[in-house]
């Protein structure tokens, strides 16, 4: 996760609304601060917070948080399809060609 003004003050307001515990989860860089993000968005129970970390991971490139944050309980997993088949998986190659040129891999 690259650390954009944006995002720092984002996590500045957050770091204000959290209890100095939750905040230890805003500490790191990278791969480590969208992982802490991700397990301050289970944790909290503030709902302003939530939306800044899903406005904080918009701006990071991952909106898929948001979806997932304003999908109604369980719906994401009672939609899925299970492959049953390995024609409905995408090999490595056909995965790859699923990611921007410039886009970054985690």
């Amino acid at each position: 996760m690259k650390l954009t003004k944006k995002i720092t003050d984002l996590l500045f307001v957050l770091s204000e609304l959290e209890s100095q515990e939750n905040t230890q989860l805003l500490i790191g860089d990278g791969a480590t601060l969208r992982n802490n993000l991700l397990k301050l968005y289970r944790v909290t129970d503030n709902e302003f917070s939530r939306e800044l970390i899903a406005d904080i991971m918009a701006e990071a490139g991952y909106p898929w948080l948001g979806k997932l944050a304003n999908a109604p309980d369980g719906a994401l997993f009672e939609s899925a399809v299970v492959a049953t088949n390995d024609d409905f998986l995408l090999s490595e190659e056909e995965f790859l060609e699923l990611i921007p040129v410039n886009g970054h891999f985690h």
